[in-house]
């Protein structure tokens, strides 16, 4: 089997989840022993994952001389080998019909009208929903997404959708407290403090992480990491926790590591997520972790996460002080690192390659 994959995601973002999954999905399928050919790469990418790949060892093709910023919404545009398998890292599809297509959805956010607005959230609805149904397989990143999916287009074929989980960075894993960390933020990781991580518009509810806060004794923190520029309303809104936050925009892994590690928990205060890094993150380092019943999360964090089924700011206070009980704060951590054990990259690559070759059988095998 020859393995087109289309790298252009990394062009759309410098970071992000699914520059994660791409990246990873990359490197385990270099160590296949698969036939891999490349489009879209590039030498000097932005972004920061794709700055770390070595693409010596495969062919790099040129799919089209149009800017990346429209080729993204278009189908592929050069001809591949026929019986070839084409991955795209981000919606696209190739249109000929001697060719395994494989799509990625990772999420049905415009659909449900929590994403980017018109007339950006209609092109990614178009193109969505031409590769699904151009789609010989498509992969889900959860079984909520799965659901979601067959809802929101009843002509697919459930036989063909599988479920793929993302893996949790080995990036993140307990520390041992007897030991003071290497820890290069001016922070005192002896104070209790609740963390936050990630993007915080729409459906995330950053402003009812605050309202949380407020809820809880003074002696808590809001620990903020990562995310997208501040917006002004943002910044008035953390006014009402003034002297209670600390904002960390840009971290390494190695001092996440260490905040999940010495953080009263994580509030993750999201509605919706196709799988979720952060809480999976914080499992892993075992950090308690605090978010909603929705979408994906129940499926990431399992019985050791605490979930609330409002984003209310008093039922996430009343969460966060339930693990102020040590007995069952050290249960729940003893349960996330069991939880998180079924989420590895290596998995989620086997079982990626194990869908190629059914996907393969069943279309060319007849």
């Amino acid at each position: 089997m020859q393995v087109y994959l289309d790298n252009i995601v990394f062009s759309i973002q410098k970071a992000g989840g699914v520059s994660v999954y791409w990246y990873e999905l990359l490197k385990g399928i270099f160590n296949s022993g698969l036939s891999v050919n490349l489009l879209n790469t590039q030498r000097s990418s932005a972004n920061i994952f794709e700055r770390r790949l070595d693409y010596s060892r495969f062919a790099c093709l040129k799919e089209s001389r149009l800017p990346f910023k429209y080729l993204r919404y278009m189908p592929i545009r050069c001809r591949l080998p026929a019986t070839s398998i084409f991955h795209g890292g981000y919606l696209r599809v190739s249109p000929q019909k001697n060719i395994l297509n494989i799509l990625t959805v990772h999420d049905l956010a415009h659909e449900r009208k929590l994403a980017t607005k018109f007339p950006r959230g209609l092109t990614n609805i178009m193109q969505k929903a031409y590769g699904i149904r151009r789609a010989d397989g498509i992969i889900c990143i959860s079984e909520s997404t799965r659901q979601e999916l067959l809802h929101f287009y009843p002509f697919v074929n459930p036989e063909k959708v599988k479920v793929v989980y993302h893996g949790i960075a080995n990036d993140f894993y307990p520390l041992d407290k007897n030991i003071p960390p290497f820890f290069t933020l001016p922070f005192n990781l002896q104070q209790p403090y609740i963390l936050y991580v990630g993007a915080r518009r729409n459906y995330k509810n950053f402003g009812i992480a605050v309202k949380a806060l407020k809820q809880l004794p003074e002696a808590y923190k809001l620990v903020i990491v990562g995310g997208e520029q501040w917006s002004r309303d943002e910044m008035m809104a953390l006014q009402e926790i003034a002297g209670r936050y600390h904002i960390f925009e840009n971290v390494s892994a190695a001092d996440l590591n260490v905040l999940y590690n010495y953080a009263f928990c994580l509030l993750y205060t999201s509605i919706y997520e196709g799988f979720g890094f952060p809480p999976g993150e914080a499992l892993k380092a075992g950090c308690p972790v605090v978010t909603t019943n929705r979408t994906s999360m129940p499926e990431v964090v399992g019985p050791a996460g605490l979930l609330v089924d409002q984003p209310d700011p008093l039922a996430f206070a009343e969460k966060i002080t339930a693990l102020e009980n040590q007995p069952y704060r050290q249960r729940l951590t003893r349960v996330g690192l069991q939880q998180v054990q079924k989420f590895t990259w290596e998995k989620s690559v086997q079982e990626t390659i194990s869908f190629y070759q059914d996907c393969w059988n069943y279309k060319f095998s007849k």
